[in-house]
């Protein structure tokens, strides 16, 4: 008896899942946060058009593969696993996969899924060690300025203005405001942007940033540069490259009860 098309797709599913993460294991093997995306799934119309839109290059292909063979689950590998996939390449192969018309066999899919992750993974170690070597050669020169205060981790900080609160605890939620720049200054993320102060849980969140805000008493306003050890380190989160210098700016209000 044949396998329902369900079935079959979701043991796709589970395949190229499985595939994702020997990637993941095989780089942090090789080289040795956090963000997601609510979309309610792939299914819809390709922006430019999906009759006219034609798989060429290997992201391509790719992004195509994975729509067709993941459907809605797409976004959950683009986010975090594989951030460059093209939306409208995935959207195309989930459409083809309604149809009933895919481009590739089963054996090229599985071709281009191995091509792909080889790729992806061989730039992602390269970026591990061309990054690593700028965070290190950044914090070096920035030791010396005499503003700039380094702990025993090798945090470093520098104080915009000392507040005259508490101490926040590991085991505590501080709210705080918040912006992080990457070290070519590309803002990544901003609770100021927002508009909002944001709440962490300093448990939950990097260990520089965890030790940068337990050193502010509450009311400071600190900048921290954050070493990629006490980062993201060789992962990288999302579109934050492998080990990547951080730099935090960061004022503090008050504990979460």
């Amino acid at each position: 008896m044949g396998m329902n098309k369900g079935l079959k797709r979701f043991l796709l599913v589970v395949l190229v899942f499985m595939m994702a993460l020997f990637c993941i294991y095989a780089a942090d093997s090789a080289g040795s946060a956090g963000s997601g995306a609510s979309n309610s799934g792939v299914n819809g119309s390709a922006t430019s058009g999906s009759e006219t839109l034609v798989p060429k290059t290997l992201i391509e292909k790719f992004s195509y593969v994975v729509g067709y063979r993941t459907g809605s689950y797409y976004y959950a590998y683009k986010y975090q696993l594989y951030p460059e996939m093209l939306d409208e390449f995935a959207i195309l192969g989930d459409e083809d996969y309604t149809a009933g018309t895919p481009r590739y066999t089963a054996t090229q899919m599985d071709q281009i899924v191995n091509d792909y992750i080889a790729d992806y993974t061989s730039r992602r170690v390269a970026l591990a060690v061309t990054n690593r070597q700028a965070a290190e050669d950044f914090l070096e020169e920035n030791a010396k300025s005499k503003d700039v205060h380094t702990t025993a981790s090798g945090l470093q900080y520098r104080i915009i203005k000392q507040g005259t609160g508490a101490h926040p605890q590991q085991t505590d939620t501080v709210e705080l405001d918040y912006e992080l720049k990457l070290l070519d200054g590309t803002v990544m993320d901003s609770s100021y942007a927002r508009g909002a102060h944001s709440s962490f849980p300093l448990a939950n969140v990097i260990a520089g940033f965890s030790e940068g805000c337990q050193l502010m008493p509450l009311g400071s306003h600190y900048i921290f540069y954050i070493h990629p050890d006490l980062g993201y380190g060789e992962n990288g989160a999302g579109t934050i490259e492998p080990n990547s210098l951080l730099v935090f700016e960061v004022e503090t209000y008050s504990i979460v009860e």
